[in-house]
Formats: C-alpha cells, sequence, structure tokens
C-alpha cells in the first residue's frame, strides 16, 4: 500500500511493518520503527521548502527526548534562512539535552557559530540520526566527522542502522532531494512530465478542445507542483493552442519561470505568456528563426536564446548551466517524445480522468518514439496511484534516483571554461566564473545570492548579475 507523504513524494513503501522476528530482536525492531518514524516527519518537514530552497537541498530536522517525545522541528524556509536544525534545537530549548536529532540529509554548513553543526553541539543533543549522506562530494562527510569529533553519536541510515525499515526511511530522504540528486548526476535539471488525459488516453479532442480533462482538485495540485519548480517549459503548439499562463497562483509557491521551445518561432503577438508583469518569460529556438519576431519579443522584455540544433537535451544542458534545478514539462505530444527519446524526463506525472472523447485524430499524451512491440515500451520504476478528486494519479520515475555521488568541477575544469581566467585572480572574476557550491553555474543562476559587502556583513542580491554589476561601482 502507497503512503501520501506530500505532493512531491507521492509514493513510499508502507513502513508500518508488523514485526515477525523473535523475542530477542524485537526491542531493536521497535527502536528502528522509531528513527524511521522521526527520519520520514523530517522528510515532511524538509518537503515544506520544496521550490524555495532551489538551487539548495531541503532539509528537516527533528528533535526528540530520550522518552521519545518531540521537543522541536525544524526545516529551512529559504536560501539565507536558518538551518533546520538551528530551528529546531530554538524550539526544543533546554530539551535538546541529551536528545537525540533527526535529519533527513547531512548537513552542508559545517563552520560558524549558526551552523546546523554548531546548533546541535551547543544545543546539548548527545545523538544524530541522519537519512542521507550528502550527495555532493565536496560536502559529503564534512558535517558527520565534525559532530563525531565533538564526541556526538552519528548514525547513518544503510550504514551504521540496517533494515528493511531503515532502508524504506532512507528511500524517502532520497525521494525529499530527488531534483539535485539526479541533476548532479545527469548534469541536466530534474525533469518531471506532467500531463492530463481521458480513459482512452487522450489529452483533447479532435478539433484540439481540451479545457477541462481533468478536475479542478486535480488542477490545483498541478499549481503546488509548478510551485515546486524553477521552470515551466511548454512547446510552440501549446503556447499557440492554449494560450496558457503557467502561473502557480493557487499554489503557494514561488512563480516559476516560464519557457517556451519552438523550432520556427511562430507565435502569436498577443499571448499570455508575453505578460511579465508577475513572471518572466524565456523564448528557446533555431538560430536565425524570425529575427524581426525576435526584436518584437525583446521589447516585451522576452528573453530569447537561440540554438545552433534546437533538442531537449541541448535546451536542458544550457538551463542546467544557468543553474536551474527542477523543470516541469507541460508539453504537447510532439515534444514530450522527443523529450524522453532524449533521456532528459526523470518522472511522469499523469493525471487520468473518467472520461473517454474518443476521435481517430485526436492527441494523446506522448508522439512517436520509434517503438513497434510492446517488449520496447517503457516501464515506470516506483509507480504510485493516487485518487485526486474524481481523477485518478498516476506517478513514477523514468529514470532511478542514483545513488552515488556526483562530482563538481575541481577547480582545473572550472579553469577550462574560461582558460583566460585564472581562478584566483580577484574575488569577482573567481565568482562570477566558477561553480557554487551546489553545482549552480553561478553567473547565471536565476536564484538570489548573500555576499560580503565591504563592511564584511552579507548583503543579498536578486542575481549574480546584480551582484557583478553593481559592485565595481562601489568602494
Amino acid at each position: 500500500m502507497a503512503l501520501r507523504v506530500s505532493p512531491s513524494i507521492l509514493c513510499n513503501c508502507n513502513c508500518n511493518a508488523t514485526p515477525s522476528a523473535s523475542h530477542n530482536n524485537a526491542n531493536s525492531l521497535s527502536s528502528h520503527a522509531l528513527h524511521a518514524s522521526y527520519i520520514r516527519r523530517a522528510v515532511e518537514l524538509a518537503d515544506k521548502s520544496a521550490g524555495f530552497t532551489s538551487p539548495h537541498p531541503n532539509f528537516g530536522c527533528v528533535i526528540a527526548t530520550p522518552s521519545g517525545k518531540v521537543a522541536g522541528e525544524g526545516f529551512l524556509y529559504a536560501q539565507g534562512t536558518k538551518p533546520a536544525e538551528v530551528l529546531a534545537v530554538e524550539a526544543a530549548g533546554q530539551l535538546s539535552r541529551q536528545a537525540t536529532a533527526y535529519l533527513n540529509m547531512e548537513p552542508g554548513d559545517c563552520h560558524g557559530d549558526h551552523s546546523a553543526v554548531s546548533a546541535l553541539v551547543q544545543g546539548g543533543v548527545e545523538r544524530v540520526v541522519i537519512g542521507l549522506r550528502h550527495p555532493l562530494q565536496h560536502l559529503r562527510g564534512n558535517a558527520i566527522r565534525a559532530l563525531r569529533s565533538q564526541g556526538l553519536q552519528v548514525e547513518v541510515l544503510g550504514e551504521d542502522l540496517n533494515s528493511k525499515l531503515m532502508e524504506e526511511a532512507r528511500k524517502s530522504c532520497l525521494l525529499a532531494n530527488a531534483p539535485l540528486i539526479c541533476r548532479a548526476a545527469s548534469r541536466v535539471p530534474f525533469s518531471v512530465l506532467k500531463f492530463a488525459m481521458t480513459l482512452d488516453g487522450k489529452i483533447a479532442a479532435s478539433s484540439g478542445h481540451a479545457s477541462w480533462i481533468s478536475s479542478k482538485t486535480s488542477r490545483n495540485r498541478v499549481f503546488e507542483l509548478r510551485g515546486r519548480s524553477d521552470a515551466i517549459i511548454v512547446g510552440g503548439n501549446t503556447a499557440r493552442r492554449d494560450n496558457p499562463r503557467l502561473t502557480a497562483r493557487h499554489g503557494g509557491g514561488h512563480m516559476p519561470m516560464r519557457i517556451v521551445m519552438t523550432q520556427t518561432l511562430d507565435l502569436p503577438e498577443e499571448a499570455n505568456l508575453w505578460d511579465t508583469s508577475d513572471v518572466s518569460t524565456i523564448v528557446v529556438t533555431q538560430r536565425g528563426a524570425r529575427r524581426s519576431f525576435q526584436k518584437f519579443l525583446a521589447s516585451k522584455g522576452i528573453e530569447v536564446v537561440e540554438f545552433d540544433i534546437l533538442n531537449p537535451r541541448e535546451v536542458m544542458e544550457y538551463f542546467h548551466d544557468r543553474g536551474y534545478l527542477s523543470i516541469l514539462w507541460e508539453c504537447g505530444g510532439t515534444l514530450s517524445a522527443a523529450a524522453i527519446s532524449s533521456g532528459v524526463i526523470h518522472k511522469v506525472f499523469a493525471f487520468v480522468a473518467p472520461k473517454i472523447i474518443g476521435g481517430k485524430n485526436a492527441p494523446s499524451p506522448v508522439g512517436e518514439l520509434g517503438m513497434v512491440e510492446m517488449t520496447q515500451a517503457l516501464d515506470l520504476i516506483d509507480v504510485c496511484y493516487e485518487q485526486v478528486g474524481p481523477d485518478m494519479l498516476v506517478s513514477g520515475f523514468l529514470q532511478p534516483i542514483p545513488d552515488l555521488t556526483p562530482v563538481i568541477p575541481s577547480v582545473d575544469e572550472t579553469y577550462e571554461i574560461d582558460p583566460t581566467v585564472t581562478p584566483y585572480e580577484s574575488r569577482i572574476i573567481f565568482f562570477y566564473k566558477t561553480w557554487d557550491p551546489y553545482g549552480a553555474f553561478s553567473n547565471f543562476s536565476p536564484h538570489p545570492i548573500k555576499m560580503l559587502d565591504v563592511d564584511g556583513d552579507y548583503s543579498t542580491w536578486l542575481s549574480v548579475e546584480h551582484y557583478y554589476q553593481v559592485l565595481p561601482f562601489s568602494a
């Protein structure tokens, strides 16, 4: 039976297993069940910030007293806010003394008075249970070593704690930060393909009319998915036919960037996507396509990016370099098929409505993949089924979450990006040209950053470009 943890972690194995072992290991099973429940709670907390912490991980922390009572909880709200561990210790107060801290992931910050490690040490926590080592190589194990050096007992699921319960709890930790793990391993943003279809597999009638296939409840879920993403991508056909807004207006999350992918740039002059009062739009197209229309888009404040070869793989590699962590694909069958064939889609969300529309020429969610036998069909992994209003939501991974240590470019590899720049030439050039600690190409990152100013205090900049442009005029 599947367990719904949150909109993004729709499926976990049922961890309420009934112990069938002998009396001798009953206490061990009971202890593991307790650890697993607190780790899953840390995952739930971490998932609350999905979309706000990008491109950084989602962190959650639970502080439990020796008697098993939850004394404090916390999660990383967004970039630049207090670490989850600091918030949890503050909430627990004196009850954090001799307590156990449960973390869904090893912290990335180990230094300073306000770091996760110092909070746990100064709070008097005696034991730390960690669901997952940090997936980025240069941060992996640092906090664990720092905590152990301070005398804390640290146990990691799958290493120090092994059982079916621990395995399932660890899997939930992987799911909570699947975008970070998959992006770092595959060198493209974590991509989710979303579509709504009728029971007979149609995404529109033969006329093209598609409003609405799914229920309002399902559409609200889509707003939640959008709010968890850095960007939403559609093709030219969807932009022309549906005139979408692609906002997360009801999801409670941030407003993701909107991306239109079109070979010919055959798009209308009047479109909701050209309204950038609330959120920006980027159009990616073939080099040389409709220069006059490119100028029109520029006059509307739309960024146009040209590619010599326009395909999903090239586009996703480009947005990886711009620091995007996760992208939601809401395109039609043609672009969906191209994205799947390019190997950039990691997960699928399919909303199936209990309707039949028929139609020989009615479009389907995925176009031609070149498969001629059912044995060639792509099987989803970790499939989950959930009823959403009258609809059925089927979700699953097209690619397994890699349980490995992704490699962040070294200084030498960074130097190869621009051989004319010496990495330590100056603090501006080094920051502008290098990779940030989470694998985002810093000068293209769409996220706000915090940098030391001339007084030694941290200032927030809307983007790296803001910092780069303003700093030369200071001092």
